[in-house]
């Protein structure tokens, strides 16, 4: 599976050998223990996309009061 090569400069064969690293830990997890895990991730990919919503309604406003200027 091809995957295109992130901000934080994982190849793709890197990429995918962290995944198989990832999945060999989690595999003895129970569905329960999964889930969490999986709950907490998801909760950083929020937190991820709010702060960048954040940072660019604070980049178009400063945008905007440099035009006005």
């Amino acid at each position: 599976m091809a995957h295109s090569t992130t901000t934080t400069g994982l190849t793709d064969e890197a990429f995918d050998r962290l995944k198989q690293k990832l999945i060999d830990l989690v595999e003895p997890l129970s569905d329960s223990q999964l889930l969490d895990l999986a709950d907490g991730i998801h909760e950083l990919l929020r937190q991820r996309r709010t702060l960048r919503q954040h940072h660019a309604e604070r980049m178009t406003e400063r945008a905007r009061l440099a035009s006005l200027s």
